[in-house]
């Protein structure tokens, strides 16, 4: 247990618990599921016991990086299981979640959809497509200075997030406003490339039940504090382009703004929870043999 890091333990952590909500509701393919989340757990072993054993640039690079693949993974799960553990063709949901944003921030609609340049609505999708690298920038910068504590520091507070809002996305699965326009309002086409872009995420992310909480919003708010606090050449260029995002997620309509309130309501939770848990854990793996470097 000792060589995991606190990733790993979130990582686990989500997998033991999504195993939880297929044992309770017996979804259809039950047995691939579980297959599926013990062949997760075998290739978190695998690399952890190859990293520990062989050490060298590739074992690093996939001991750390894995966490790319996996969330990748356990998010094109979602959009089989959740429909067969808690359905929501009705829209309920949805029904909701515009409710809150009528009665607490007006007429968003007519907020967003009137006044904006065309232009701005094109380098607005661009900031919405940025959530993809985003993450990965600081990574990146983490593990090319091989500054392993704040790379796991950061991995950490990441996964804490992401898994967190994929949860979310189990307890309250919402399509977002997107899907219910007929039809779609010309001024989210931007004035080139606009139009595209949204097709594209049409075809990345097929009909899924995650608008509740922004995924995009609360990924890009860990991406401004995390860079903030552990690489401030990061910061200077992901700041922009991150608050681009989350502006985006309301503007372009991919979300409910109650959904970026619940985003940046779970920030600080999901901030000390990693931070706090990788702390506590490296604190214990340090009485072990010094990691390679």
């Amino acid at each position: 247990m000792k060589k995991l890091a606190a990733y790993d333990l979130v990582i686990l952590a989500y997998i033991a618990i999504v195993t939880a909500i297929v044992l309770a509701f017996r979804p259809q393919g039950t047995l691939f599921y579980l297959a599926y989340h013990a062949a997760a757990v075998g290739l978190v072993a695998l690399l952890i016991t190859a990293y520990e054993k062989f050490g060298g640039p590739f074992w690093t690079f996939c001991r750390f990086w894995y966490v790319l693949f996996l969330s990748g993974a356990a998010f094109r799960e979602m959009h089989y299981l959740i429909p067969d553990v808690h359905p929501f063709d009705d829209n309920r949901f949805d029904r909701v979640l515009a409710g809150i944003d009528r009665r607490c921030f007006g007429d968003v609609d007519g907020f967003f959809l009137h006044g904006w340049p065309l232009f701005v609505v094109d380098v607005l999708h661009l900031c919405y497509w940025f959530y993809f690298l985003a993450t990965i920038i600081l990574g990146a910068a983490l593990y090319a200075q091989k500054d392993k504590a704040a790379l796991k520091q950061y991995l950490a507070v990441v996964m804490s997030g992401l898994l967190a809002s994929y949860l979310g996305y189990f307890l309250v699965p919402a399509i977002g406003p997107h899907h219910f326009y007929a039809p779609r309002p010309p001024q989210l086409d931007g004035l080139l490339l606009g139009k595209w872009l949204h097709q594209a995420i049409l075809a990345a992310e097929w009909r899924m039940p995650d608008a509740f909480p922004s995924g995009h919003a609360l990924l890009s708010m860990i991406v401004i504090v995390m860079s903030w606090r552990l690489h401030r050449p990061t910061f200077r260029v992901v700041v922009g382009p991150a608050l681009g995002c989350i502006l985006a997620t309301m503007a372009l309509r991919y979300h409910y703004v109650v959904d970026v309130v619940a985003s940046a309501a779970l920030l600080p939770g999901v901030v000390c929870l990693g931070l706090a848990l990788n702390r506590r854990w490296d604190g214990r793996a340090s009485a072990a043999p010094a990691e390679k470097r």
